[in-house]
């Protein structure tokens, strides 16, 4: 159940807390490309600000009941909320296969963390954000000791992904000015920190907040792995990183693969495609406004059976020892609908009036 809404819940997670690790210092014009990577991906005055502009193109051959592209875009503010805390963010996300779009999002006020699903405001309750919270903090905290803390949250390390690593000149980023960086993808080393992301997904506890029935897979199986490196042909990884300040600008990396015959029926018929994911950070350490959303209605209604007004105003928060909301209503409606709507977008998009009362 809500397959999509969990996707967007990880993919947002997994998504800001690399960007808010980059870190870098002083002029790094005259460093080897080896010692551009070891200055943005080590240790040094963190990112305390600024905007991401996430982008990820799936184009695949062969998969069935996919017709066309999947992409993927996140864009919005961040800011710190100190040192080791949750910072706050208001992200928007968008998704279109095949010509079939989605738009949700998430915003956290640091305290406090709300769903943006086909225009309605949903709040994640206190107990699901807190665990999520309390995970990401204490992750911080173990990593402040550590000798590489960039992208310490999620516990990997992108510098160790590099197969012989270039300096490819500059380029502008954001409107800065920043050192290009490009190399080829170690493929397992990328896999082995792909699990770790998997895992600390499969911790956060994100897919029950929003509504999911199944978890997300914890790793990658020895079957994967091998089918996957079988696979991929070929793979590019760019850096910028500040000139004049070693911090992270933008991240892209892409993948062309081919599946091997044998293996396609188990994949669904992929064949050959590409993937392409890209990280823009603007705006860096300048102020940004991050703010709750003026109206909302709990996530829980959704998963209870709860209800709205007519006129789609936020059903009211039970008492501590109220008695549970009863069947039926416009979390049932919307819940049947969703199943009935399956994976495919067009009809999940109709089952967005549903949120509102309508």
């Amino acid at each position: 159940m809500h397959r999509l809404p969990r996707f967007i819940v990880l993919a947002v997670l997994s998504v800001l807390t690399p960007a808010l690790g980059a870190c870098g210092s002083g002029d790094i014009s005259s460093k080897s490309a080896a010692d551009v990577l070891k200055e943005t991906f080590g240790p040094d005055k963190p990112v305390k600000s600024g905007k991401l502009d996430v982008r990820v193109v799936f184009d695949a051959q062969g998969l069935q009941n996919v017709d066309g592209p999947l992409k993927l875009s996140l864009k919005g503010p961040f800011a710190s909320a100190g040192q080791d805390k949750l910072p706050r963010f208001d992200f928007d996300v968008n998704l279109d296969v095949a010509g079939q779009a989605l738009s949700a999002g998430a915003v956290s006020t640091g305290d406090k963390g709300w769903l943006k699903f086909a225009g309605t405001n949903l709040a994640v309750d206190d107990a699901a954000f807190n665990r999520f919270r309390a995970s990401y903090e204490r992750d911080q905290r173990k990593a402040a000791t550590s000798d590489n803390p960039t992208f310490r949250a999620l516990g990997v390390d992108p510098a160790g992904w590099l197969a012989a690593p270039e300096k490819a000149g500059n380029a502008t980023v954001g409107g800065a000015e920043t050192v290009h960086v490009t190399s080829a993808v170690d493929v397992p080393a990328f896999l082995d920190d792909l699990n770790k992301l998997l895992g600390r997904a499969d911790a956060t506890g994100a897919a029950a907040a929003a509504g999911a029935s199944a978890r997300v897979p914890p790793k990658l199986t020895d079957t994967q792995r091998e089918q996957i490196e079988k696979s991929i042909k070929s793979t590019r990884l760019d850096v910028y990183a500040g000139k004049d300040d070693g911090t992270l600008r933008r991240l892209n990396i892409r993948v062309a693969f081919d599946v091997p015959e044998d293996v396609r029926p188990a994949a669904r018929g992929l064949g050959t495609g590409r993937l392409g994911f890209d990280l823009v950070i603007s705006e860096l350490n300048e102020k940004q406004e991050i703010a709750a959303p003026k109206t909302s209605r709990p996530l829980s209604d959704l998963t209870r059976g709860g209800a709205t007004g007519a006129t789609g105003a936020p059903a009211p928060q039970a008492a501590p020892d109220a008695a549970p909301a009863a069947p039926g209503g416009v979390g049932s409606e919307y819940n049947a609908c969703l199943e009935a709507a399956g994976s495919e977008l067009a009809e999940v998009q109709k089952c967005a009036p549903l949120l509102n009362g309508r």
